[in-house]
């Protein structure tokens, strides 16, 4: 029954930026948001089916797990939540098989995926939200990795003009250092969960609204807006999308660069040159995407980047860099690039020795017994 006044304001400072949205839900994670988004999907629509995309991570609590596809997560902490369809990313025709049963609650999907940096069609995210309000289903958009500014827009739907019914918010809304997520919402659907005085605590969380994690959050929205990061984001990440995009002209190893503001793939792919495609093929049979591993080691060893594969099996770079980046930050970051898929290209070398030290190790630690 205690809200903390810094809540209110947080929550109104948030809506200021999805005006379309009425009220906020606070949680202490991503995880927790997306838990509280089934459960609010489910009451205020009366159906029990959620639907998620393939390749989609939502987080590793039951629900969230539930609707993340990677078999690494789940397997072993089975069986999860019932009346959960996995669809395709980016295809509008399985979206719609899924829903016009009428049982779906909901339809959560990353408007950017972050296992892989899968960036949706233009029509894609419009043409959900149009598919969810012509059979009765909400549209979810989990933004806690794509929102507050990290693609050049406040949030990542933006770029397609769809407008969710929930938002969902996490890790940087305090900057990264106190735990905190949101649930932001039409507001017909909370009033559909606390319809009542009694139902004020059918859904909460004991620290969710704690003073530090919403000071911290309003302190973050400052900094967005005094010191343009979002803008930042936009200009900083055209340029790295250009730079790289450039080197994937010049590097037949270099298949794919995608994304939007300072969230940034780089895929790799098999080349044609034959000593080149020898190593390659020789590498990924030992350990798919094990590639990535030879680029990011000594981008972060030799050039202190810091980078990740993106995803299991993945053969996909994620550069997300601060939103605070400068020009010499980007100098930095394309010539450390253009250095490490260089030397990735000259067979044999230090890049490959390190792949070949990489893959053994994978194999040995695959053959020792569980």
């Amino acid at each position: 029954m205690d809200v903390s006044p810094l809540a209110g304001i947080l929550a109104e400072r948030l809506l200021q930026h999805v005006p379309y949205l009425e009220r906020v839900f606070f949680a202490n994670s991503g995880a927790e948001a997306v838990e509280a988004a089934i459960k609010f999907a489910r009451m205020a629509t009366g159906r029990p089916a959620i639907v998620h995309c393939s390749h989609a991570f939502h987080g590793l609590t039951y629900g969230a797990l539930s609707l993340t596809a990677d078999e690494n997560f789940r397997k072993g902490f089975g069986p999860l939540l019932p009346d959960c369809v996995e669809v395709p990313f980016d295809d509008l025709d399985a979206l719609d098989c899924a829903l016009r049963s009428r049982q779906v609650a909901a339809f959560i999907v990353e408007p950017i995926q972050g296992k892989g940096v899968n960036v949706p069609s233009d029509e894609y995210l419009t043409g959900a939200a149009a598919l969810c309000r012509k059979y009765g289903s909400l549209f979810v958009a989990d933004e806690i990795q794509t929102g507050l500014g990290r693609t050049g827009r406040f949030l990542a739907v933006e770029h397609w003009g769809a407008e969710p019914d929930m938002v969902l918010l996490a890790k940087s809304l305090s900057g990264g250092h106190v735990p905190v997520g949101a649930v932001l919402a039409r507001g017909w659907i909370l009033d559909k969960v606390f319809n009542r005085m009694d139902r004020a605590v059918v859904h909460g969380s004991t620290f969710s609204k704690n003073d530090l994690a919403m000071a911290a959050g309003l302190a973050t929205l400052d900094v967005l807006e005094t010191e343009r990061l979002v803008e930042n984001a936009h200009v900083r990440g055209e340029r790295l999308l250009r730079a790289l995009g450039d080197m994937a002209r010049r590097y037949e190893l270099v298949r794919n660069v995608r994304g939007k503001g300072l969230m940034i793939g780089v895929e790799f792919g098999a080349p044609q040159s034959l000593k080149l495609k020898a190593a390659w093929t020789m590498l990924e049979s030992m350990s798919t995407g094990m590639f990535c591993q030879m680029i990011a080691v000594p981008l972060f060893r030799d050039h202190k980047i810091l980078t990740q594969v993106a995803g299991h099996g993945s053969r996909t770079i994620k550069l997300l860099p601060p939103l605070t980046l400068s020009d010499s930050d980007c100098d930095w970051i394309e010539h450390a690039f253009d250095v490490v898929i260089a030397e990735s290209h000259r067979v044999p070398g230090a890049v490959w020795s390190l792949g070949k030290t990489l893959a053994e190790h994978a194999l040995r630690m695959r053959r020792e017994p569980t």
